[in-house]
């Protein structure tokens, strides 16, 4: 692992233009997540909930990188939509599984991205990501 995250950061500081794509993207899903869900990204939580859970890092996987790269104005016309899908998955048995339990199995992971895309894609429709 060590070996894996020193060669990535060799290659990250060799491409500063990817580097400024990929920071550029990391804000966008960031911005988008706080507009969608404000205290609730990246965590487990229902409509009008007061109270904080705490932060789902598979939930941090799919929403960060699933809304990386959509336009704010987008998100902010399909906010009900986005939401309406997120809570959707958060009523999916297997969904809360791949979130929840042996999270970072293959099997888990690819369940969770699967389901996360067929949402994003149904909400945005044909919007070229």
């Amino acid at each position: 692992m060590d070996e894996f995250l020193a060669d990535s950061l060799r290659k990250m500081n060799a491409e500063t233009g990817l580097l400024s794509v990929l920071s550029e993207q990391f804000r966008n899903s960031l911005d988008n997540n706080f507009h969608l869900f404000d205290k609730h990204a990246f965590r487990k939580h229902e409509p009008r909930q007061e109270g904080r859970n705490v932060l789902n890092a598979s939930l941090w996987d799919i929403m960060s990188t699933g809304l990386s790269q959509y336009p704010r104005q987008l998100v902010e016309e399909r906010s009900a939509e986005v939401r309406k899908g997120f809570y959707k998955l958060l009523e999916d048995e297997e969904f809360v599984h791949s979130i929840t339990y042996s999270s970072n199995s293959v099997k888990q992971v690819r369940c969770r991205f699967t389901k996360a895309k067929a949402m994003f894609e149904e909400v945005f429709d044909a919007y070229p990501a």
